[in-house]
Order: C-alpha cells, then sequence, then structure tokens
C-alpha cells in the first residue's frame, strides 16, 4: 500500500523540532566511512539525501573535491550546514528535497548517498526508487542506515510502543538496518548490491549527558516529549535509560556503546557498456 504522502509533512515537523546539528556530532564518522567504499574522487557528482547539516556526508564529500548537493526535507538545517561548510572551507549546493520525489534529472549523480537519513522516509521503496533514479548508469548508491537488533534500532521501537501508530502504508525506518530488506528493495531495481554490518561508537560524559542532549536536541525525541503525557514520558525514558545502560562499554562513569549500522553499496550496471 502506497504510504500517504502528507505524513512527510508529520515526518518534517519531527525532524524541525529539535537541533540536529547539536547531536550531529555523535554520527559524522559514519560517512567518510560511506564516501571511502563509494570510491569518491575530485570531479564526481554526489547527492546526499536527507543530509542534515552535511557534517557526515555532503561537507566531507565537498573537502575531498566532489560537486556536491546537500538535499534535505527540512531546510531549517541548512543555515547550521552553511555555517559548517564555510568553517571547512566546502564549497556545496542546499536543495531542499523529499526523497520520495528528488526534484532532479535521471541520472544526474555519480554517486548517490545518505548516512542516517533516507532510512526515515516512510515509503522505503520509493525512497529506493529515487535514488536509482538519480544516479547515472554505471555509477554507485550508498547508504548507513541502523540496524533493527542494534542500540539505535532498539531505542526507535522502544519510543514507537508509546507513539499513535504511523500513517498506512509506512515501514519502521531501521529495516533500512535489515540485508534481506534492503535486497528486496534494491535488486529488483537492476541494482548489484553488497552490504557490510558495522558499528559507529557513540561517547558523552555520561548516560544522563546524553539523554539531557538528545532529549533537547534530537528531532524524534522533542517530538515524543512533547506528544506524550507525564507518565508515558518517564517510562518511555526510563525504558530507554535501560537500553543504553545495558550497552554501555564503560566502567568509568562515561558512556560508551556502539550503535550496529548496515552499511549498503549498490552498483547500477550501464548495459551499454556491459558494466
Amino acid at each position: 500500500m502506497p504510504v500517504d504522502r502528507t505524513s512527510q509533512e508529520q515526518g518534517r515537523r519531527v525532524w524541525a523540532a529539535g537541533d540536529w546539528d547539536e547531536v550531529a556530532g555523535y554520527v559524522q564518522g559514519i560517512g567518510p566511512r560511506l564516501l571511502d567504499a563509494l570510491d569518491i574522487t575530485p570531479g564526481m557528482t554526489l547527492l546526499d539525501i536527507a543530509a542534515g547539516s552535511g557534517s557526515s556526508v555532503a561537507i566531507p564529500a565537498a573537502l575531498r573535491g566532489a560537486d556536491v548537493v546537500a538535499s534535505d526535507l527540512v531546510a531549517q538545517h541548512f543555515e547550521a550546514g552553511r555555517r559548517r561548510a564555510r568553517r571547512a572551507g566546502a564549497d556545496l549546493e542546499w536543495v531542499e528535497a523529499d526523497a520520495l520525489d528528488l526534484p532532479f534529472a535521471d541520472g544526474a549523480f555519480d554517486r548517490v548517498a545518505s548516512a542516517i537519513g533516507h532510512m526515515f522516509a516512510p515509503d522505503h521503496a520509493l525512497a529506493a526508487s529515487e535514488a536509482a533514479r538519480v544516479c547515472r548508469p554505471g555509477g554507485f548508491l550508498g547508504f548507513a542506515c541502523w540496524t533493527p537488533e542494534g542500540v539505535i534500532g532498539q531505542m526507535f521501537r522502544a519510543t514507537s510502543a508509546y507513539l499513535p501508530p504511523p500513517p498506512a502504508g509506512s515501514t519502521p525506518p531501521p529495516l533500512w538496518g535489515d540485508e534481506r530488506h534492503v535486497r528486496d528493495l534494491l535488486e529488483p531495481l537492476g541494482l548489484e548490491v553488497r552490504c557490510e554490518r558495522l558499528v559507529n561508537v557513540f561517547v558523552d560524559d555520561s548516560i544522563e549527558a546524553y539523554h539531557q542532549g538528545t532529549e533537547k536536541h534530537f528531532g524524534p525525541l522533542v517530538a515524543a516529549r512533547e506528544t506524550l503525557d507525564a507518565d508515558s514520558w518517564d517510562a518511555l525514558r526510563t525504558d530507554l535509560d535501560r537500553i543504553f545502560r545495558d550497552a554501555n562499554l564503560a566502567t568509568d562513569g562515561t558512556m560508551r556503546f556502539e550503535g550496529e549500522y548496515l552499511q549498503i553499496i549498490a552498483h547500477k550496471p550501464d548495459s551499454s557498456r556491459g558494466t
């Protein structure tokens, strides 16, 4: 069943509720590893879908010499992104765009990427087909997505248990971290897919400091706190605290846990060249 496209407006409100740039540092190491796997070289064109403020993929790709377009459903992220780009000396374009309806021509980019971004578009099949459409024949797509079993996948599952059900046709974001689901999405589009499970290390002064930061700045948790009554919010926070304490590898009062994600590299063959 196709998702009700008004759910994207709901997604826009959720991700605009916080300040992504304030929590982007937890995951910005994911992008450079993805860019390495995509073999980014100077002069390539690259689209970053759901770029946020660009610290993970868009700005590092521009610094490698790529011609980058950073796109996101929430244009408010771009102010921080432009500041980051100026400080880094990176030149790139910022475009407000829906992952389900990308405003770019077929085959416009050598590389199409998203690090913990496009996976939140509610219609996975449409998001996949749009990403594949704008990648040129012979090019590559690269995605990094939380796995359902990992700590962040558990966090989203716990949070969703307290919230109203998503619109009909929506698919849980962490399914983009399930290899079988990914292959079912991408291989029918003619893409050659390889996947690897990796981890992103989250560090903070303490678990409580992590709670305070994400509750203030991470859009889904900001929106959940605004939606839930006090008892439900306290119950959710208790559940999340248990997840993070169980995963914490630090023994000195600080926080360090590994968030598992699936790195997906997909080749779009060029039938005219046989590659």
